[in-house]
C-alpha cells in the first residue's frame, strides 16, 4: 500500500475506487460519480437507504454533512501532487451546514475549484507556507432543490 502513495499521486480512477470502498462512505451510501482528470471537479451522490434514514424517514443529517467533508482537501492534495509535484498537508479546518429542506431522496453534490483558487493557494504556500480557503457546496435533491448548504474552510500547508 505504501508503494501506491510513494510519489504522493493517485489517478482519478484510483481515488474514486478508494473512496468507494472507504467504510464510512460505503455504509452511508456516499458514492463518487466522477473525478475530473485534473482533480478540479468531483461529483458525489448520496443514495437514500435504510442505512442513512433517520426516525423521520428522511436522510440523516450526519450523512449529508459527512458527504461534504473530505473532497476539497483531496482535490488540493492531488492538484499539488500532479501539477506542481509538491507534497502538501491538507485537511478540513472547519465546516458549517445549513439545512434548508428534508432530504427525501438521493442527494447530489458537486465540488469545483477555480484556477484562481489554485493559483492563490500556490502563491500563499510559496510566500506564507500555508493557505486557508472557504468553499461552498450545495446539496441538491433529484429535482435540483437545495436541501443543505455547506461552507467549509480547507487548510493547505507545507509538510
Amino acid at each position: 500500500m505504501r508503494e501506491m502513495f510513494k510519489n504522493n499521486k493517485v489517478s482519478p480512477f484510483l481515488l474514486k475506487l478508494m473512496l468507494g470502498v472507504y467504510p464510512p462512505f460505503f455504509f452511508s451510501r456516499v458514492g463518487i460519480k466522477e473525478v475530473s482528470p485534473d482533480f478540479m471537479c468531483i461529483k458525489v451522490r448520496v443514495k437514500r437507504s435504510l442505512l442513512n434514514n433517520n426516525l423521520s424517514g428522511t436522510m440523516f443529517g450526519g450523512t449529508l454533512f459527512s458527504a461534504a467533508d473530505p473532497f476539497f482537501a483531496l482535490m488540493y492534495w492531488q492538484i499539488f501532487a500532479h501539477r506542481y509535484d509538491q507534497k502538501v498537508k491538507v485537511w478540513l479546518k472547519s465546516a458549517e451546514i445549513k439545512y434548508k429542506r428534508p432530504a427525501m431522496g438521493d442527494i447530489f453534490l458537486e465540488f469545483n475549484l477555480t484556477e484562481e483558487e489554485v493559483l492563490q493557494a500556490k502563491t500563499d504556500l510559496d510566500t506564507k507556507g500555508k493557505h486557508n480557503q472557504t468553499h461552498e457546496v450545495l446539496l441538491k435533491n433529484e429535482n435540483g432543490e437545495i436541501c443543505a448548504i455547506v461552507h467549509s474552510v480547507t487548510y493547505v500547508g507545507l509538510p
